[in-house]
């Protein structure tokens, strides 16, 4: 390991480790307040799928900022750590029972938090001119963890068809297979512009929020969630020619 190598890490690990201690930090928050609500409690299980979820963070975190050196650890950047820890909290509901009651809320609640707050951080950076590249990498990587972790927390509830897994799956097959074809040789353009795209995944989150609440019931979620994954999908796999080089002049 050379030394430039060893002082980059030197400037990532104190940021990494703040970062970190944000995100768990948030979801032991969320965890205390379901345990004081929730007569049966958290199980072993649930807390089992939060802490792998949050090494999955914690790993993702130390790669993103690694790869931005110096950029700091702004009030907009908090916020986005703040929306991981409660994403991290949502996968537990994965290995729980259906909730009943109050808590029956709780997975839409905690999705509203970790797919809402993008409006949020976007704003804070904005007014506070801390946009960073940091901050933009972490956005994007959360917004792609809500979706899934909603995804597939939403297909194991029975609130969307099993199909609807591929939302979720949809950017990390993205990046994997651009990854592949660099690997390759092949080339990878740029990304088009879309008037599209953002309407088509603010539409995915609602309905993802959709199954997860406990109304207006499962009729509806299934009906929802299976009309946003037509296009959402179709969006996707037109992006995926266009970044091949399929259709372009």
């Amino acid at each position: 390991m050379t030394a430039d190598h060893l002082g980059r890490r030197r400037r990532t690990l104190p940021r990494w480790g703040l970062a970190t201690t944000g995100c768990v930090a948030t979801a032991a928050l969320a965890v205390l307040t379901l345990e004081a609500v929730w007569p049966e409690g958290p199980s072993s299980g649930f807390l089992a799928v939060v802490a792998g979820v949050l090494v999955l963070e914690a790993t993702l975190l130390f790669r993103t900022i690694d790869r931005t050196r110096s950029a700091p650890l702004t009030s907009a950047t908090w916020v986005t750590l703040v929306r991981g820890g409660t994403i991290a909290v949502l996968a537990g509901f994965l290995l729980a029972p259906t909730p009943t009651g109050p808590i029956a809320w709780a997975p839409a609640i905690l999705f509203a938090l970790g797919a809402g707050l993008d409006a949020i951080d976007g704003l804070l950076a904005r007014a506070t001119d801390s946009t960073t590249e940091l901050g933009a990498r972490l956005d994007v990587e959360t917004d792609g963890l809500a979706v899934l972790v909603g995804a597939v927390v939403a297909v194991a509830a029975d609130a969307v068809p099993t199909a609807f897994l591929a939302v979720g799956a949809a950017r990390y097959l993205f990046v994997l297979g651009t990854w592949w074809r660099r690997r390759r040789g092949r080339p990878v353009l740029e990304l088009p512009p879309s008037r599209v795209r953002r309407p088509l995944g603010a539409l995915a989150m609602a309905a993802v929020w959709i199954a997860l609440a406990p109304v207006p019931g499962r009729t509806i979620s299934y009906a929802v969630g299976a009309a946003v994954m037509v296009p959402f999908l179709a969006n996707f796999c037109r992006d995926w020619l266009a970044v091949c080089g399929y259709g372009r002049g």
